[in-house]
Parts: C-alpha cells; structure tokens; sequence
C-alpha cells in the first residue's frame, strides 16, 4: 500500500510507526515545517520517505490530524482518507484503565484534580496533559516529561503497572476509553482553516460505554448516538463570600454529602467546572467520601493555572495557558470579581515569543480589560518583560504559551 502521513509534529511520527505494515510505501510530511530534525531523521532511517511538501499523485490511505486543512492535499489522489483520531482508535491496545479528557477550557486542571482525587483513594495514576506526563504523588507530576497531546500521543504511553491512566487530548480521543469527558465547549471554534469546527474532532472521543459532559450539553452530545451520556454539574455549593487568598468553603453533593474547604492557594472558584466533573467520575469508581473529602481538600492547584500568591504587599495570579483568550481573560476578571478583588488590579499579558504574538486576539483582550476597568500592559513577545505596573489591587499575570 502506498500511504502518505500529514503533520510530523502533531503525533504523525507516532502513526507511521505503528500504521503501516511491512512493505508499504509510506510519505510523510512535516506541513508545517517545525518538525525537529531528530525526528525527521528517526522516520528517514526507517525507511519512510519525509518532505515538507505534500508529494502530488495517487495514494491508498492518507492519514491526517483533523485540525489539518484539506488545502494540504490540493493535487493528491486516495481510496480512504482517515483522521488520527480514527486510527488511533483502530491501533490502541493499552488495557489499563484509561480516563480520556478534551473540551475547550479546563482540560488540564481536571486531569490533574482527578489524577490528586485517585491518588488519594490508593490508586497508582499515570497523568499525561500539555503540562507533562508522569506519574501523581504528593500533589504533582513526579516526572514533567512534554510531550504532545494531539491523540496519537495515547499510543505512546509510557508502560508501568497504573491502576487509572488520565489522558488530556488536544482534538477527539480514541473512542476506546473506559470513561470519556468533554469538560465543555464553550467555544465550537474554527479548526482546518475555517472548514470545519472543534465539535467535530472533539466527538471522536466519544465512545461506546460511559461519557461524562456538562449538564447543558448533554443533547448535543447525545446527538452522535454514541454510549451513554451523563451530564455534569451542580453537585457543588459554595458556602459564604469567596475571597482572594483564602480557603473557598463548598458542600458536596456526594453519598451522605460533605462540607469540605478547598485551598485558597489557588483561584477554587475557576476549578468549580472540574471539581463538578471529577465528582462524576468519582461515582462511577466508586470512590468513598472521605478518599473524595480528602483529594478536594489537599489539591493545591496546577502550577501556573490560576495560581495565587503573596509577595511584597499585594496578591498575584498568574494563569499560564495556551489557552489564553479574550472568553478566559473574562472569566478570571469575573471570578476576581466575585471575590470583591478586582478594584485596582493592573494586568500583562505576555505572549511567549512572536509566532504567539501574531496568532493572539490581544485587541479583544484589550477591550474585555476595559469593560472591567482594568490597566492591562501587552508585551512584544520578544521575551523582555517589561517592569510590572503597580496597582491598589492584585497583579495579573496572562502567560500565552505554545500549542503543543
């Protein structure tokens, strides 16, 4: 067969290891030209052949992210053409208990909540996010390898004897997972090039047992027909005045139900949405109260995800995300809001380099800034970061990273 792989850099390295069978003729591509030169190496010694311009003619099978344009494939011929998440699908044999994670918002901050939650109850948890893959012991990664979390990466996973493997994904999923979540999609935004949209590479994650998604989603996602769906949210009560710095104080809706504090170490009130959907999972598992109690109580945050901290007289947050957008800007404004702890905040939002630069929409975060009468400062995304302002309130720290 004569198959041609697109996107080195997205997991296509990883297909092409695994896709194939011996003596097919197999092309890849690095479409978008970033591909380390050790990985192109790696495919070239294995007798694949590797460009970074789609070859013209007839292929067999052409494998592809979702994400990817259909642009790319201007004079190619195929028989079938599948998208990653398909033949991961087709290829995973992992039989470890896996729980497989996408959404717009809050991927990460789940994953690591519920990998905290489990670890808590005596589970030994493999975690992978855009943060890093390892194993989860005393409240963090032990290992902060990086990888990718395009799908294919799922097929990469490091082995060891894990009671839970927790997997962020980019776009889609396997749809082999034993519970698939989708923490929401509060943004069905535009993916190859305008020709298609989020929702559709997330659905692949769906699968054929158990889906967990927001209580108002539930339709929509239930309209794929595929395994059963069950809608999260408002098992969780905020208890008193939220304020910054301090333990937030929750009732959770959960066996006899609890009152339980969550650290004041970290925004609580942006992880709501996830401590909701871990809730969830929890119940499926069957885990007990006070295991539950336990992990909610002890989480302390994800680094750099609405992270709070004192220093020389003023609070800071810092959320550091690839993810960082007008809508996320809004929602941590509001939260901060909420707390009574916004009046006089400055805020900087530093792309990491120029490629981010040029891709963020930092005019709309400009103007959301504004609507909540907050001076924000926008660096050139040379990597200088220019002298912090000061403010009467907290100090704002937007962090915009690479995709992964």
């Amino acid at each position: 067969m004569k198959i041609l792989i697109l996107d080195t850099v997205h997991g296509g390295g990883i297909i092409a290891d695994r896709y194939p069978r011996p003596g097919d003729s197999v092309t890849c591509v690095d479409v978008y030209k970033v591909t380390p030169k050790e990985e192109t190496d790696r495919l070239r010694g294995k007798g694949f052949t590797v460009s970074t311009e789609v070859p013209r003619g007839e292929y067999d099978t052409v494998l592809m992210p979702i994400h990817c344009p259909d642009s790319f494939l201007e004079g190619v011929g195929y028989k079938e053409r599948k998208f990653f998440s398909q033949a991961v699908g087709e290829l995973i044999d992992d039989k470890r208990f896996r729980v497989e994670v996408t959404g717009v918002k809050g991927k990460t901050g789940f994953c690591c909540l519920l990998a905290h939650i489990l670890t808590a109850a005596g589970m030994n948890v493999l975690v992978q996010t855009s943060r890093g893959r390892g194993g989860w012991a005393d409240g963090e990664l032990v290992s902060e390898e990086v990888v990718s979390i395009a799908p294919p990466s799922m097929l990469a996973l490091p082995d060891g004897d894990y009671d839970a493997v927790i997997c962020e994904v980019s776009l889609g999923g396997s749809g082999k997972a034993d519970i698939s979540c989708i923490t929401n999609l509060i943004e069905d935004y535009p993916i190859a090039a305008g020709t298609r949209k989020a929702s559709e590479g997330k659905m692949s994650i769906l699968n054929g047992k158990t889906n967990i998604v927001p209580m108002g989603e539930v339709g929509f996602w239930k309209s794929y027909g595929i395994g059963k769906v069950i809608g999260y949210g408002g098992r969780i009560t905020v208890m008193g005045k939220p304020s910054l710095g301090n333990p937030l104080r929750v009732r959770v809706d959960y066996g006899n139900g609890f009152e339980t504090s969550l650290k004041g170490s970290y925004l609580a009130l942006e992880y709501l949405y996830a401590a909701e959907m871990a809730v969830e999972v929890c119940g499926i598992l069957g885990i007990s109260e006070s295991s539950l109690d336990l992990g909610l109580s002890s989480f302390g945050g994800v680094p750099g995800r609405g992270e709070v901290s004192f220093s020389e007289g003023r609070w800071t947050v810092t959320e550091r995300n690839p993810g960082i957008s007008a809508r996320s800007v809004e929602r941590t404004f509001s939260i901060l809001q909420e707390m009574g702890s916004l009046k006089g905040a400055a805020a900087v939002l530093d792309p990491v380099n120029r490629k981010v630069c040029c891709k963020m929409d930092s005019e709309a975060i400009k103007r959301v800034a504004a609507e909540y009468g907050v001076t924000i400062t926008v660096t050139d995304g040379t990597g200088k970061m220019p002298s912090l302002p000061v403010s009467a309130g907290p100090l704002i720290l937007f962090v915009k990273e690479g995709y992964t």
